[in-house]
């Protein structure tokens, strides 16, 4: 059986452990986690999960400072 708390756990500490990690890095960690055996029934906690780490992404790039406004 998948455990999907646990899943939602081991995502969140790659997260923490890996600040400057790609997309295709964590889709790769995150496909690692599931048994192929049930890889199909659960394509959707990962087409959720990669879409979610991609806002994070977005957030962490929106909120870092511009090189050029450091030079004022």
């Amino acid at each position: 059986m998948f455990d999907i708390n646990g899943f939602k756990i081991k995502v969140k500490e790659w997260i923490r452990e890996h600040p400057h990690g790609s997309e295709a890095d964590f889709l790769d960690y995150c496909e690692e986690l599931i048994p192929s055996s049930q890889y199909s029934a659960h394509q959707w906690i990962l087409d959720q999960t990669v879409s979610w780490y991609h806002s994070i992404l977005q957030s962490r790039k929106n909120e870092a400072p511009a090189d050029d406004e450091s030079a004022d």
